[in-house]
């Protein structure tokens, strides 16, 4: 009797590692599947014509760059604001979207030095941006005042280089509004529409 309780304890705890162990790899595979849609969502919007031919944005790797960075701030700054820390959504969605900064620098020739010392300058453009949003975000908030907002597009998007304001006020509002629409909605329904963001008729 005590064998075969021992048997039927083991054989309980080899099912219980088993759940564990499929319950892991299934919430991996559903997490990669997951923020890669979202990624392919935020890459497919920041190449939309639209932004190239009528918003005066250059169509050139650096201004490509910052406009994913852009649409990737929408969406970390919905996990700020929410408050939502117990999520590992945001760190997977930066882990991918510099893994495929990297992967296309290899891609274009780049050898293992030029490769780091790239993405040194990657990652520290993309929080001096994130930071400059943040900061524009907050005197939002607190002062209803868009001016660091429009400050910061224009630096980033824009490079500074003269451009009609009706452009920089464009992605101002076009942040704003992408920002409320998910903050307007839970965790799980953007989940579902992975960050689906707002169609450009609400702005134009």
């Amino acid at each position: 009797m005590g064998e075969q309780l021992y048997i039927k304890n083991r054989n309980s705890r080899y099912i219980i590692i088993l759940c564990i162990f499929r319950k892991m790899i299934f919430n991996k595979n559903y997490n990669s599947i997951l923020i890669e849609k979202i990624y392919q969502n935020i890459i497919e919007r920041s190449r939309l014509k639209y932004f190239y031919l009528d918003k005066e944005v250059d169509d050139a790797l650096e201004s490509r760059f910052d406009l994913i960075i852009f649409h990737s701030f929408i969406i970390f700054q919905f996990f700020r604001e929410m408050e939502i820390n117990n999520n590992s959504l945001p760190q997977d969605l930066f882990d991918f979207m510099f893994n495929d900064f990297e992967n296309n620098l290899r891609e274009m020739g780049f050898g293992d030095v030029a490769v780091n010392k790239k993405m040194k300058v990657f990652i520290s453009a993309f929080y001096g941006r994130i930071s400059n949003y943040s900061k524009g975000i907050q005197m939002y908030r607190i002062q209803k005042n868009k001016q660091k907002l429009f400050d910061t597009v224009k630096g980033n998007i824009y490079k500074n280089k003269e451009v009609s304001s009706t452009s920089v006020d464009f992605f101002v509002e076009y942040l704003l509004l992408n920002l409320d629409k998910f903050m307007n909605s839970t965790l799980e329904n953007n989940i579902s529409t992975t960050f689906e963001f707002v169609t450009l008729e609400k702005i134009k």
